[in-house]
């Protein structure tokens, strides 16, 4: 965009018109976004919990927040037997784990290899029955049984009317889908936060799952809040043996990724100058000082944070938690270490799962809704209460923000370009010369919104998408928010895209396709090209240049899922691949959806974005 007052043109977010240059100096930056699912090192592993440490009292100043990071696809382990075994005589094994944290663990432990052996001798589907009814709970422990193979929750009983849910990639009940990503067949141990069947309140939980003929088998029983604490310590403690041992560059592609999640637990990461280097929940945050970060009711949680020592501090505050997104207090344990601040925490909140408002709505019927609750917020806590929630994470409700002006049309709310803070929103001008600030600023007290729809570029591709922005006045002040416009099918766009490149590539020959592809005019909204030769090579990538002349199989190389390996092996009739995507320009974490084909040897690709976990076709 640009703007009117020539004392403010240097205001970068507001220059549309510079657009084709800037897009080449952060794309850039991007193309590290794009393949950091893809760039991880090792499976989150079985965390061991020591003698039991001194957590802090669950109160304190509680700050804000709301986005949600959908866990990575993740390969379910191949069933290893039939399942209609032989009928055997039920026997209840001895604890076979040699060093067990207490006798609640043997118990659990037992209950489980019971539940097993039940498996064995009487079939899947007596087993259902039988731990369906009261038998599924037993002192306290409830039992959950997974259908690894199709994803299914079978038994639950801590719940059971979640039972028959999908609890695969994109599951919104996050905390299983990742147990079936660390169970293994010798047996799995952590504490973690769960629902008391009894008691229905929420409470640090031992759990203990294991595979076993395609199916996982679990149960939980109270721990203290110290194991919950000093699990806590323990991730923080591998995330700086990581750094150690692999690098920084090592460290931030993998704590920047989906698969360094392990349930509640993920890692921020501070450079020395006090900004994010990672965070894999809200990736908009990297590059910002984390000393700038403010909850909702004003505690300045991030100069706490900032505080850091070698020795370790606890810091309490409110956030919003990875699946609702809803605030939650959360206790944070912060290590100063080699200048870095390790930090993570845990939840003192209830269980969340369930879809997030904002998934599978009408975008048009969600925007007004989320502007109403903004003037309902304002109206109920006042001005600056408004103002501190708007202007922070708390505030993202998936592709929606808040941005707001007071009376006289001065940015005061713009939590994704604050830079914007302090200006007048009648000053943006479209780069094609639409004065969209000004049409925003035309709704009057009173009356029933204005709905606006202007050029904005693609917050993957930068590449400028029709977006549509609603604006209501109320007591002279701007309420707004907008969704960016859908496509119908974006999966046949894609195709469409990529068969586009294919006849260009027929019509005109190798050298000229790489060469109009790896230019920002190929870039058609959200939809690029990445092209590699028979032998993988890479070369077109103009999102990611610094992949070209790169062996393609190798992004990813040594992580959980290579997708790069994926993406080659795409044969003539073209195969889809699905990855979560940490985009440092958006308050939302995306799904890559790529389509790859063949032809004539050559692979082409191209993708689209969104927040579903498959490709809808």
């Amino acid at each position: 965009m640009r703007n009117k007052q020539e004392n403010k043109t240097n205001r970068a977010p507001l220059m549309f018109k510079r657009i084709p240059v800037v897009l080449f100096l952060l794309l850039v930056v991007s193309s590290f976004a794009i393949f950091a699912v893809a760039c991880a090192e090792d499976d989150p592993t079985a965390t061991p919990v020591p003698a039991a440490t001194e957590a802090p009292s669950v109160s304190a100043p509680e700050p804000t927040a709301t986005p949600v990071p959908e866990p990575a696809p993740t390969e379910a382990p191949e069933p290893t037997a039939t399942r209609t075994p032989e009928r055997v005589a039920i026997v209840t094994p001895e604890p076979s784990t040699p060093e067990l944290a207490s006798q609640d663990d043997a118990l659990t432990l037992a209950f489980v290899e019971e539940a097993v052996a039940y498996y064995d001798a009487n079939g899947l589907e007596a087993t259902l029955t039988h731990y369906r009814s009261e038998a599924g709970l037993q002192n306290g422990r409830p039992l959950t049984i997974i259908d690894i193979e199709e994803n299914e929750l079978l038994v639950y009983s801590a719940l059971p009317s979640l039972e028959g849910q999908n609890v695969g990639p994109g599951s919104t009940l996050s905390g299983l889908q990742w147990l079936t990503t660390v169970a293994t067949e010798e047996g799995y141990w952590v504490t973690t936060r769960g629902l008391n069947p009894v008691t229905k309140l929420v409470e640090p939980r031992r759990l203990y799952a294991i595979l076993h003929n395609g199916l996982l088998f679990a149960a939980t029983h109270s721990a203290l809040t110290e194991d919950v604490a000093s699990s806590t310590k323990e991730y923080v403690d591998r995330a700086i043996a990581k750094y150690e041992e692999d690098g920084l560059d090592a460290t931030i592609a993998y704590y920047n990724s989906q698969e360094s999640l392990n349930g509640q637990f993920y890692l921020f990461l501070i450079g020395d100058d006090d900004n994010y280097l990672a965070h894999p929940i809200f990736p908009h945050l990297i590059g910002t000082d984390i000393k700038d970060v403010v909850g909702s009711d004003g505690h300045e949680l991030g100069r706490e944070i900032a505080e850091a020592t070698e020795g370790g501090i606890w810091v309490e505050y409110l956030w919003p938690h990875p699946t609702s997104r809803k605030e939650q207090q959360k206790v944070t344990w912060a290590v100063r270490h080699d200048g870095l601040i390790f930090a993570s925490g845990y939840y003192t909140g209830g269980v969340e799962s369930g879809t997030p408002a904002w998934q599978g709505v009408d975008p048009r019927e969600y925007t007004v809704t989320y502007v109403e609750q903004a003037i309902a917020r304002y109206e109920r806590d006042g001005l600056q209460s408004m103002l501190n929630y708007y202007n922070s994470v708390a505030s993202f409700e998936g592709e929606w923000y808040l941005f707001a002006t007071d009376e006289n049309d001065i940015y005061h709310v713009h939590p994704l370009i604050p830079d914007l803070i302090g200006t007048d929103i009648k000053d943006v001008v479209g780069s094609d010369g639409y004065e969209l600030g000004n049409e925003l600023a035309k709704a009057v007290d009173g009356g029933e919104g204005v709905w606006v729809e202007y050029l904005w570029p693609h917050p993957v591709t930068l590449k400028e998408v029709p977006k549509v922005g609603y604006a209501v006045r109320h007591d002279g002040l701007l309420f707004a928010s907008g969704y960016y416009v859908r496509v119908d099918d974006p999966a046949a766009e894609t195709r469409a895209y990529v068969q586009m490149a294919i006849d260009y590539y027929v019509a005109n020959g190798l050298d000229a396709t790489i060469a109009h592809y790896n230019t920002a005019d190929s870039v058609d909204g959200q939809w690029n090209l990445t092209m590699a030769d028979e032998n993988d090579i890479v070369r077109v990538a103009i999102l990611s240049p610094h992949l070209i002349g790169t062996d393609l199989k190798t992004v990813g190389a040594g992580s959980v899922r290579n997708v790069g390996e994926e993406m080659a092996a795409a044969t003539e009739e073209g195969i889809w691949v699905n990855f979560v995507f940490p985009n440092t320009r958006s308050s939302e974490t995306l799904y890559a959806h790529v389509w790859a084909i063949r032809y004539d040897g050559l692979l082409f690709t191209s993708r689209y974005y969104d927040d579903l976990s498959d490709v809808s076709e």
